[in-house]
């Protein structure tokens, strides 16, 4: 018996080396390298420690233009958006906020913007963030614009020239 399973080893193995001499069936498997997070480090980004400029008269909250030409801001509460122009999103949708009590930021279309304000909003420059309310938003050094709260991976949105990411795994618009 030990015999019969040695030699159905030997021709299991001889069988595996004949397909592999031939190319058949013995690829490799690669490891999948991770795909960097399109999110920013904000080490060495300036914070803008005066939140007075990012004011808005009877307006609550901090207001931001970014150089993009979004205009953004965090609310009160702590929840943040953007509108205006964004890439990679469906035609129509024009607003990417999350809001205080959401698994995942939204993207949506919308007459009222809430994000903008209606006045003149300051330029926030790149490589500086403002926080408020458990909030930060920055702009990169290539103009997008990433916003999240606290430690919630999932709230984190951003918004570059070619895309909008939102969530703990940048889930890209479409």
């Amino acid at each position: 018996m030990k015999a019969c399973a040695a030699k159905a080893a030997v021709v299991r193995v001889a069988a595996l080396v004949g397909c592999a001499a031939a190319g058949v069936g013995m690829a490799l498997a690669t490891p999948a390298l991770a795909t960097p997070s399109p999110y920013p480090n904000l080490d060495g980004y300036q914070r803008e420690s005066n939140l007075e400029p990012f004011r808005v008269i009877d307006q609550r909250g901090v207001w931001l233009t970014t150089p993009m030409g979004l205009r953004c801001g965090i609310d009160d509460d702590g929840s943040y958006g953007c509108s205006g122009t964004l890439p990679g999103a469906p035609p129509g949708d024009n607003e990417v906020a999350w809001f205080v009590g959401d698994p995942f930021p939204r993207q949506y279309h919308t007459d009222q913007p809430r994000f903008d304000s209606g006045v003149t909003q300051n330029l926030l420059i790149g490589l500086s963030y403002v926080q408020f309310r458990g909030s930060t938003c920055a702009v990169t050094k290539e103009s997008g614009i990433y916003c999240s709260h606290e430690n919630d991976p999932n709230s984190q949105l951003m918004v570059t020239n070619e895309m909008t990411f939102r969530g703990g795994d940048a889930t890209p618009s479409s």
